[in-house]
């Protein structure tokens, strides 16, 4: 996902990276690693709350699901529909589920649009907006793991 591919070989260092899972079983890690990977999740979760202001109406777990489908399956050419937007979220009645998601609308991160092959179907899109504060997210995420698991291993 998000160009990482299938293999975990490094073509610039030409060395396994410091994903590859059969490096050290996780049991074996050294208590440094493990601290780094908390580290590197925590960054992670307080990176989210500034990439939303900070406003706690966006936490993770809430949100997540939700916006990370939407922006993956549109890049896939698959956007997702209005219930299937409802159904990646994991907690919350239906009601609620179709209050987050209005909520994404109306602060501009999702938009509903009538989609599939006659126009009756209403699909979910991430704006643009959404598209640019998630790819940097990840981008400033990925670079911080890679940053503390690094630095642990070394």
């Amino acid at each position: 996902m998000f160009g990482l591919g299938p293999s975990l070989w490094c073509w610039k260092t030409k060395k396994k990276t410091l994903l590859d899972p059969t490096d050290t079983p996780v049991a074996e890690l050294e208590p440094a690693t493990l601290f780094a990977w908390i580290e590197a999740l925590e960054a992670y979760a307080r990176d989210w709350d500034a990439t939303f202001e900070n406003r706690p109406s966006y936490f993770t777990q809430e949100f997540w699901y939700l916006l990370v489908g939407c922006m993956v399956e549109n890049l896939k050419g698959q956007p997702l529909t209005v219930s299937a937007a409802c159904q990646r979220m994991k907690t919350g009645s239906n009601r609620t589920r179709e209050e987050r998601l209005k909520k994404a609308v109306d602060d501009g991160y999702l938009v509903k649009e009538r989609g599939g092959e006659d126009g009756r179907v209403a699909v979910v899109i991430p704006t643009p907006k959404l598209e640019s504060i998630m790819r940097a997210h990840f981008a400033r995420t990925f670079e911080k793991s890679r940053e503390v698991l690094f630095r642990a291993k070394n």
